[in-house]
C-alpha cells in the first residue's frame, strides 16, 4: 500500500498510522481541507489490491471524500486559518492506515517530485509488501529546505534523533522500532532483510528495524539559556529543571548555556552556578559550554554607559572563545555579545570575530580534519528580529509571548551573521529573548545560517520553561533541533512541541 501527500500534512498522516492513543495534532481548516482533498481526488494512492473488490485505494478515496464534504472547505476563505478539531475528520480514515507490520516514510531529494529513485522505492515497497506495509511519499518539501513540524508523531521524533540526508527512508512499526536510512541502504534493507522478515509477522519486522537503528550514533547538544540564578521564580523552577535533566545527561554529548546565568551578577550566587556546572560536567564528563549574557554583566541586565556594568564577573564564568570537540567532530565558537550596548542591547565586536578566526585557523593548522567539522556559534543576543523572519505554526502559537525589541536588539548583527556564513557555521544558538525561535538567514552566493533561540529554561518573566536538543550526524553534518517546553512552568512536564529537520539535498 502507498500514499503520496504534501510534506505539510506529515503529522496528519502520522496520526492516521498511530495505534498508541496519540493526541490529534493541532491544525486548521485549510490544512485539513487540502489534506482530505489530496486523498479523495488527487490520485495519490497505490495498492496491490487495485481493481479488486477489496480495492484499498477506492475505500480511502471514498472515506476522504465523505469527510471533505462534511468539512465544507473552500479555497481562499479567510476562515481557513481557524483551528479545528482534526480528530473529528481524521478518525474515520484510521482504519485504512493502521494494522500494518511496518511503515515507511520516503524523504524526496528535490522540491518538485522529479526524483525517480524515491518514486521507484515508493512503488517497489508499496507493491512488494502487499497488505503488510504502508509506504508514504511526500510530494514536496518546505522552502527553503528546512522542515518544521508541530506536535511531531513518534516516528518523526526518531528522524530527529537520526538525521539523514535526502533521499532517504524512515521505517517504523507500532511496537516502537524505527530507523532512518539513506535511499541506497533502504533499497538493500527492503530487499534483503525486511521483506524476508515480514513472513515472521510484526515482531520480526520490528526486530530487524530496531537492529538497524542500533548501528547509528548521533551526537546531541542540550541547549539551555536564561537561568537567571537569583530570581525568585527561577530558583523554585531550577530544582525541578535539574532533576529533569539528570535522567537526560547520560545521553547528551555537550551542554551549552547561552547567557543570563544570573539575574544580577554577585559573589553570593556563584555557589549556585558552580553546583549547576558540577552537575552537568559529572553527567556528561565534558566541560560546560557557556557564554555571558547582559544579566551576567549588568545590574538586572541593563546599563547606560558605565552605569550598572559589572564586567568583572564574566571571567568567573570560565568560558572559552573556541572549543574543538573531536569526538563530536564539532567546533563551538563562543561570543560575548554583552560587552557593549546600552540598556539590554548587545553586539559582537570586530575584535572578537578576528580572535575566533585566528584561533580556528590555528586549530586547522594543527589538525587538518578540523576544517571539515560541523561549526556551531554560541551567543546571547538574538541575531535576527523575531518579527522580521518567516515563522512556523509553532511560533505563531507562541506569538502572544512576544515583546518589544527596541531595548533588546543585537546591534550590527548582519556583520556577525556574515562572519558565521564565511566560517561555515551551520547553527547559531542564542538566548536573551525568552521565546523559542528558529530562522534561516539567506545570504549572497547561496550561503545561509540557521539561528535557534532557546527561550528561558526556567520560564523567566512568566514564559514557558524551555530547552532544545540539537542532534548532529557527524559523518554527513545533518542536524535537527527538537524544542521542549513545560508550558505552565509548574512541573506539569516537558513535552516535545516542535522539530526542525535539515532536509536540504546539499549545502
Amino acid at each position: 500500500m502507498g500514499a503520496r501527500f504534501d510534506l505539510s500534512h506529515i503529522n496528519l498522516v502520522g496520526y492516521l498510522t498511530d495505534e498508541t492513543g496519540l493526541a490529534a495534532p493541532r491544525s486548521d481548516l485549510g490544512t485539513i481541507g487540502t489534506f482530505l482533498m489530496s486523498l479523495a481526488y488527487g490520485q495519490n494512492l497505490i495498492s496491490s489490491t487495485q481493481g479488486s473488490p477489496d480495492d484499498w485505494t477506492r475505500k480511502v478515496e471514498d472515506a476522504a471524500g465523505d469527510q471533505f464534504r462534511r468539512l465544507n472547505f473552500q479555497f481562499g476563505e479567510p476562515d481557513n486559518d481557524r483551528p479545528v478539531d482534526s480528530r473529528r475528520y481524521l478518525d474515520p480514515l484510521k482504519t485504512y492506515f493502521t494494522g500494518y507490520d511496518f511503515y515507511a516514510l520516503v524523504l524526496p531529494a528535490d522540491d518538485h517530485g522529479h526524483d525517480d529513485s524515491t518514486l521507484r522505492f515508493f512503488r517497489e515497497a508499496g507493491f512488494s509488501s502487499g497488505a503488510n506495509g504502508l509506504v508514504l511519499l511526500p510530494s514536496q518539501r518546505y522552502e527553503p529546505g528546512l522542515a518544521q513540524f508541530v506536535d511531531p508523531f513518534p516516528a518523526l521524533r526518531v528522524l530527529a534523533d537520526q538525521p539523514v540526508a535526502p533521499p532517504g527512508v524512515l521505517f517504523w512499526t507500532r511496537l516502537g522500532g524505527a530507523c532512518a536510512l539513506s535511499l541506497g541502504d533502504a533499497f538493500d534493507f527492503l530487499r534483503h532483510q525486511l521483506l524476508d522478515a515480514l513472513s515472521g509477522g510484526l515482531r520480526a519486522a520490528n526486530d530487524v528495524i530496531a537492529a538497524q537503528a542500533s548501528r547509528r550514533r548521533s551526537k546531541r547538544v542540550l541547549h539551555l539559556s536564561d537561568l537567571h540564578i537569583g530570581l525568585g521564580e527561577a530558583t523554585q523552577r531550577r530544582s525541578y529543571l535539574k532533576r529533569h535533566l539528570r535522567t537526560m545527561l547520560p545521553s547528551i554529548d555537550r551542554v551549552a548555556v547561552t547567557g543570563d546565568l544570573f539575574d544580577t551578577p554577585s559573589e553570593d550566587l556563584r555557589a549556585s552556578f558552580d553546583e549547576f556546572r558540577r552537575d552537568v560536567e559529572d553527567g556528561t564528563s565534558k566541560r560546560l559550554l557557556v557564554v555571558p549574557g547582559n544579566h551576567d554583566m549588568r545590574a538586572k541586565g541593563n546599563a547606560i554607559g558605565r552605569l550598572g556594568r559589572r564586567a568583572e564577573y564574566v571571567t568567573d564564568l570560565d568560558w572559552s572563545p573556541i572549543d574543538v570537540d573531536h569526538d563530536m567532530q564539532t567546533v563551538f565558537f563562543s561570543f560575548n555579545s554583552s560587552e557593549t550596548g546600552d540598556f539590554a542591547r548587545g553586539a559582537v565586536s570586530l575584535r572578537q570575530r578576528l580572535s575566533r578566526s585566528e584561533r580556528h585557523d590555528d586549530e586547522i593548522y594543527r589538525k587538518q580534519q578540523v576544517r571539515d567539522y560541523f561549526n556551531i556559534a554560541l551567543v546571547h543576543h538574538h541575531p535576527v528580529d523575531y518579527g522580521s523572519q518567516p515563522t512556523a505554526l509553532y511560533e505563531r502559537i507562541l506569538a502572544k509571548f512576544g515583546g518589544d525589541d527596541r531595548f533588546l536588539a543585537f546591534e550590527e548583527s548582519e556583520d556577525f551573521v556574515k562572519w558565521c556564513a564565511s566560517r561555515r557555521v551551520g547553527l547559531v544558538l542564542h538566548g536573551h529573548k525568552h521565546v523559542p525561535h528558529l530562522a534561516t538567514v539567506q545570504l549572497a552566493q547561496g550561503s545561509e545560517v540557521t539561528i535557534v533561540g532557546c527561550g528561558s529554561s526556567v520560564g523567566a518573566e512568566g514564559k514557558p520553561m524551555c530547552y532544545d536538543l540539537v542532534t548532529i550526524e557527524p559523518a554527513t553534518q545533518r542536524w535537527s533541533v527538537s524544542f521542549y517546553q513545560d508550558m505552565q512552568g509548574d512541573g506539569s512536564g516537558f513535552t516535545l512541541q516542535n522539530v526542525a529537520l535539515d532536509l536540504r539535498v546539499s549545502h
